[in-house]
C-alpha cells in the first residue's frame, strides 16, 4: 500500500505576507493552518492578527486535548435528557464579539483528537455547541519533516483549511525589528549575517539554534 504524501502548504510566504493573508482569511471565517519550522513566530503572528482586528485571542493547546474535551461533559436537564456542557475555552455561542481561536500544535494531536475537530472546522459546531458568528478558527504547527512530535494530518481535516507556510526572510524581519524596538546592534548584526537569523536543521544534533522567535526577546 502506498503511503500518502505529507500535507504541503498551499502558499509559502514571508511573515509579513502571512500576517496580511491570515487577516483576510480570518475576516472571511476561512480556517487557516500555519506551518513552519520551530521558532518562526507562528503564534506571535496569530496573536498580532487578533490584536490588529480587535479580536479576543484564545490559545487552545490542542496537543493537551482528549477527544471528549471538545464536546464537554454530559449533564442531565430537567426533562431527564442528557446535554453537554461545552468547555470554557470555547466562546459562548450567543457572544456578539469578535474572536480568534488558535488550535496550537494541531499536527501534534493524536489522530482521534484531530478527527474530533472535523465538525468544528467544517460546520463551526461540535454536537449541540456552535461557534458564535464573530469567531474565526485557525491552527499552527510544525511540519512533518521538522522531527517534532507530529502526526500526519488526516485528509478530511486538512481539506478544511487553507495551508500557509512561513518562510523566514531577513529583510522582512529587519523591517519588523526596526518598527518594534529591537536593539540597533542586533539589527546591524543581522544585516551583516542574515543567514544567522534562522539556522534550524532537523538533522542537527545540536540542542539549540538561532531563530527569529529568540531574537524577539532581545
Amino acid at each position: 500500500m502506498t503511503e500518502p504524501a505529507a500535507i504541503s502548504a498551499d502558499y509559502t510566504l514571508r511573515p509579513s505576507e502571512v500576517a496580511a493573508t491570515l487577516a483576510l482569511l480570518v475576516e472571511a471565517r476561512q480556517p487557516a493552518m500555519l506551518w513552519g519550522a520551530p521558532g518562526t513566530a507562528k503564534s506571535m503572528i496569530a496573536r498580532q492578527v487578533a490584536d490588529d482586528g480587535n479580536r479576543r485571542y484564545v490559545d487552545v493547546r490542542a496537543l493537551l486535548l482528549d477527544p471528549v474535551d471538545l464536546r464537554g461533559i454530559p449533564w442531565r436537564d430537567s426533562d431527564g435528557r442528557t446535554r453537554w456542557a461545552p468547555p470554557v475555552f470555547l466562546p459562548p455561542s450567543d457572544d456578539a464579539g469578535l474572536w480568534l481561536i488558535n488550535l496550537e500544535e494541531l499536527p501534534s494531536c493524536v489522530p482521534m483528537v484531530q478527527a474530533a475537530l472535523y465538525q468544528l472546522a467544517l460546520e463551526r459546531k461540535v454536537g449541540e455547541y456552535e461557534l458564535p458568528e464573530g469567531a474565526s478558527l485557525i491552527a499552527c504547527g510544525n511540519r512533518e519533516g521538522d522531527r517534532g512530535v507530529v502526526h500526519r494530518m488526516p485528509t478530511p481535516l486538512a481539506s478544511r483549511f487553507v495551508h500557509l507556510e512561513i518562510r523566514v526572510d531577513a529583510d522582512d524581519w529587519l523591517a519588523w525589528g526596526a518598527a518594534n524596538g529591537i536593539a540597533a546592534e542586533v539589527l546591524f548584526f543581522i544585516q551583516l549575517e542574515p543567514t544567522l537569523l534562522h539556522q534550524f536543521d532537523p538533522q542537527s544534533k545540536e540542542k539549540a539554534f538561532p531563530c527569529p522567535r529568540t531574537w524577539e526577546l532581545c
